[in-house]
C-alpha cells in the first residue's frame, strides 16, 4: 500500500508571509530608531508640533508598516491557523503599544519629569519612609490614601530602584496593563478577528489621553480596568462568583478619588441590574459582598499602618458629595461648592498657541471616536436594530462620560478629560466594531482611516510630552540641587526623598524657593509652551539673571541663580 504524501504549496503560506515580512521590517526600524534617534534639547520655536514634527521619517515609516502588518493579519484571519494568528497578532499588539508610546522614553527617557507625576512619585517614596499617611494629611487625605499605597506596594514588589521604577518602568508598564485589560474586556463581546480591530481602535482612540496616567498616585485609576473586566466576565460568561470581588475592588476605589469611585459604582449598578434582568440575581451575593466589603474597609482604615488617616479621606469624600447635593437642591448653598468655571475657558482655549494645539488635537481625537459609536447607536435605534447588549454598552459608555464630566466641572476638567474618553471607549469600541462586521468595504475604509489617524493620535500628547520634558542636563542639575536641599523646578522633591529613602543625609543649604531664580533653555521651553512665544520678555529676564545674579549651578539646560 503506497503512502499518500501531501505537498504544501508555497502559495498557501502567502497570508502568513506578507504580515510577517512587514512585522520584521517594522521591528528592524524600531530598533534603528532606538539606537539612532536622539532629541535632547527640544526647541519649541523651531518645532511647534512637538515630537510629531521633530521625529524623523524612519519613525513614521515604522509606525505605518506595523499597522499595515496588523491589518493584513486581521484580514487573513481565516487563512491562518489559530496558533499562527495568535502569535503574530500578539507580537504586533505589544509592538504597536511600544512604538506608539514608549519609543519616546528611549529617545529621551526623562522627558516627563517636569510633570506632577514625579511629585506623586516622591509622595509614594515618602509614604514608604514614614509608614503612615497621618504625617501628611493634606496630601494623602485629599487624594485618598489607597492610590499612594497601591503605588508603594507595586514599587516594593518590582525590586527596582526608585529611578528605575518611577522614571523608566512605571511610565511604560501602567499603560500596557490598562490596554491589555481593556482588550480583554473587548474580547468578551467580540470574537476574532473583530476583537483585534477593537484592540487597535482602543489604542489609537485613547493614545492622547493615557500619557499622563502613569503616576503611582493614579494607579488607583488602574483598578477600574479589572472592574470593567469582571463586569464583562459576569454578564458574558456567567461568572457570578466574581461579584464579591467586583464590589470589594469598587470599595477600594472609594479610598482613592471620587471620579474613580463614581465610575466603579456605575459599573456595579449596571452589573446588578443586568443580572436581575436575566433572572440570575441572588440576594446572597449582596450579603456576602457587604460583609467582605466591610472587612476590607475596617482593615484599611483602622489596622493598616500605611493607611492610617484613611478615615479623614472618606470624610473629605462625603463632605464633597454632600456639598454637591446641597448645591443642586439648595441654590443658596452653592457657596459650599467651588466650581472651576473661571478656568474653564482657559482649559479648552489656552492662551499659548502651542498649548492650544495640544488641547485642540486631543478634543478633536476624542470627538471623532466618541461621535462615531454615538451615531451608529442612534442609527440602529431609529432602524429598531438595537438589543439589550447594545443598550448596555451604550448606557455604560454614556454614563461614564456624563458622570466624569460632572466630576470634572466640580473638580478638574483637564484631568478628568484624560480618563473619561479611554473609559468610555472600552465600551464604545464594541459598538463601533460591531458595525463593521461582515462589511468588507466599510472595514477596509475604516482601516485606512486608522492609518491616517496616527499623526493626530501622536500629536495629542507629543506636544505636552516634549514641551514639558526635562532634558538629561536639566534632570542631573535637579538631582544635584536635590542632594543639597535646593528646590528646583521639577526634580528637587523626587531626588530629595530618593536620597532619604537610601538613608543618605541631605546637607542643609539654608536656601528657600524665594531665594532662587531659574533660567536656561529648559525654562524657556516651559515658558513658551504655557505662555506663548514671548521671546522678547524671556530674553530680557534671561539677560537680567545672567548679568545681575550669582549663578550657583549651570547644567547646560538649566541655570540656577541666587536673587541676592
Amino acid at each position: 500500500m503506497s503512502k499518500v504524501t501531501t505537498k504544501i504549496s508555497p502559495i498557501s503560506n502567502l497570508p502568513l508571509i506578507l504580515p510577517t515580512v512587514l512585522l520584521t521590517a517594522s521591528l528592524e526600524l524600531i530598533i534603528y530608531n532606538i539606537l539612532k534617534i536622539a532629541i535632547n534639547n527640544y526647541d519649541l520655536l523651531k518645532y511647534p508640533l512637538g515630537l510629531t514634527q521633530e521625529l524623523p521619517p524612519s519613525y513614521w515609516i515604522s509606525e505605518v508598516i506595523l499597522i499595515l502588518s496588523m491589518i493584513f493579519t486581521i484580514r487573513n484571519y481565516k487563512l491562518m491557523s489559530k496558533r499562527q494568528y495568535s502569535i503574530l497578532y500578539g507580537i504586533q499588539f505589544v509592538l504597536i503599544m511600544f512604538n506608539t508610546y514608549f519609543v519616546f522614553y528611549f529617545i529621551n527617557p526623562v522627558f516627563i519629569l517636569s510633570r506632577d507625576e514625579l511629585g506623586h512619585s516622591s509622595e509614594v517614596i515618602l509614604l514608604l519612609i514614614k509608614h503612615t499617611t497621618l504625617l501628611n494629611p493634606a496630601t494623602y487625605q485629599a487624594y485618598y490614601p489607597f492610590g499612594f499605597i497601591y503605588g508603594a506596594y507595586a514599587f516594593i514588589f518590582s525590586g527596582l530602584t526608585p529611578l528605575e521604577y518611577f522614571i523608566y518602568l512605571g511610565p511604560m508598564i501602567y499603560p500596557i496593563f490598562q490596554f491589555i485589560i481593556g482588550y480583554e474586556v473587548i474580547r468578551q463581546f467580540l470574537s476574532s478577528p473583530m476583537s483585534e480591530i477593537g484592540g487597535l481602535v482602543l489604542i489609537l482612540s485613547s493614545m492622547p489621553f493615557y500619557v499622563a496616567e502613569w503616576s503611582p498616585q493614579l494607579m488607583s485609576y488602574n483598578l477600574l480596568l479589572p472592574i470593567f473586566l469582571l463586569f464583562a466576565l459576569i454578564v458574558k460568561r456567567g461568572g457570578f462568583r466574581f461579584i464579591p470581588l467586583l464590589i470589594v475592588l469598587s470599595a477600594l476605589t472609594g479610598l482613592t478619588d471620587i471620579a474613580t469611585f463614581a465610575s466603579a459604582i456605575t459599573i456595579d449598578i449596571a452589573t446588578l441590574v443586568f443580572i436581575k434582568k436575566i433572572g440570575k440575581f441572588n440576594i446572597r451575593y449582596i450579603g456576602y459582598t457587604a460583609l467582605l466589603t466591610a472587612m476590607v474597609y475596617v482593615y484599611w482604615t483602622f489596622f493598616n499602618p500605611l493607611a492610617s488617616g484613611a478615615l479623614g479621606g472618606d470624610h473629605f469624600l462625603l463632605n464633597n458629595l454632600i456639598n454637591v447635593i446641597e448645591s443642586i437642591f439648595l441654590p443658596q448653598a452653592t457657596k459650599n461648592l467651588v466650581l472651576p468655571t473661571s478656568k474653564l475657558v482657559y482649559t479648552f482655549i489656552p492662551p499659548s498657541p502651542y498649548h492650544f494645539v495640544s488641547v485642540a488635537s486631543k478634543l478633536l481625537q476624542g470627538l471623532i471616536f466618541l461621535s462615531m459609536p454615538l451615531m451608529i447607536f442612534l442609527y440602529k435605534l431609529i432602524r429598531k436594530r438595537t438589543n439589550s447588549e447594545l443598550w448596555l454598552l451604550f448606557v455604560l459608555g454614556s454614563s461614564l462620560i456624563l458622570m466624569q464630566s460632572i466630576v470634572g466641572l466640580t473638580n478638574n476638567v483637564s484631568n478628568v478629560l484624560t480618563r473619561m474618553i479611554p473609559q468610555a471607549m472600552v465600551f464604545y469600541t464594541v459598538i463601533l466594531v460591531l458595525s463593521l462586521a461582515n462589511r468588507k468595504t466599510l472595514s477596509l475604509i475604516f482601516m485606512i482611516f486608522l492609518i491616517l489617524d496616527i499623526p493626530l493620535s501622536v500629536l495629542g500628547y507629543a506636544m505636552i510630552a516634549t514641551s514639558e520634558h526635562s532634558p538629561p542636563a536639566a534632570f542631573y542639575g535637579g538631582a544635584l540641587l536635590g542632594k543639597y536641599g535646593i528646590p528646583s523646578v521639577s526634580t528637587y522633591e523626587f531626588c530629595e526623598v530618593v536620597n532619604e529613602y537610601h538613608g543618605q543625609m541631605v546637607p542643609p543649604y539654608n536656601l528657600l524657593p524665594k531665594d532662587i531664580e531659574y533660567t536656561g533653555p529648559y525654562i524657556a521651553t516651559l515658558i513658551y509652551y504655557f505662555s506663548g512665544p514671548t521671546v522678547n520678555s524671556y530674553e530680557k529676564y534671561y539677560n537680567s539673571v545672567i548679568q545681575n545674579k550669582s549663578i550657583i549651578l549651570n547644567s547646560g539646560e538649566m541655570i540656577v541663580a541666587l536673587k541676592y
